[in-house]
């Protein structure tokens, strides 16, 4: 477990122009150091769970949440990851080694607003990968987003293009200075590391 706490003088961040006030579908920003504080915690760990003819099987996890406040303004800093998990079920046996990952991640409603920083609801992805080792060398296998969900990237910023190219029609509820970056779809990759 690791609490952090950090209090900065001269963060930079952002203020509007004279004149941009309310939500407007664009502002014009300008660099300012102000006085922030960030907080939060990461915690990870993992455990075995059996040994036996199928090989090892373990849980391994991690979680991380971050605060981040402009100290003047109270308003939220930008590109604040939300609360977020990874949980993975692992297997090894023999040169193979295995996962079943679990990622969540809560909706970012906590945004820095004089960006108009657009929120995002929270997801929940599987992945799957598998690895085995080759003399010196590691060939990994590894499909992300196994469902193909749809979700938004909390950092992800936003597309601001003319019309609704990227969701037609248009989601309900949605502001006008852009919408949040959908995050990939389901992804097979396949890696080789060789050592020298």
């Amino acid at each position: 477990m690791e609490p952090h706490l950090t209090h900065v003088r001269n963060f930079i961040d952002a203020e509007r122009l004279p004149n941009q006030v309310g939500n407007q579908r664009f502002v014009l920003l300008r660099y300012a150091n102000v006085s922030a504080r960030l907080y939060g915690v990461d915690l990870s760990g993992h455990a075995d769970l059996a040994r036996n003819d199928w090989g090892a099987w373990g849980v391994r996890g991690q979680l991380s949440y971050l605060k981040g406040r402009n100290r003047i303004t109270g308003d939220g800093l930008y590109q604040i990851m939300p609360l977020n998990a990874r949980i993975s079920l692992t297997h090894r046996v023999g040169t193979w080694d295995s996962a079943l990952e679990l990622v969540a991640v809560k909706a970012k409603t906590d945004v820095s607003q004089v960006r108009n920083e657009v929120r995002t609801p929270g997801y929940g992805l599987l992945n799957v990968r598998t690895a085995t080792r080759l003399g010196r060398g590691k060939l990994e296998l590894g499909i992300d987003n196994l469902f193909d969900r749809l979700y938004r990237l909390p950092t992800g910023g936003a597309y601001v293009g003319q019309g609704t190219t990227m969701t037609n029609p248009m989601p309900p509820n949605v502001p006008q200075w852009g919408t949040a970056v959908p995050g990939p779809g389901r992804t097979v990759w396949l890696a080789y590391q060789q050592a020298f």
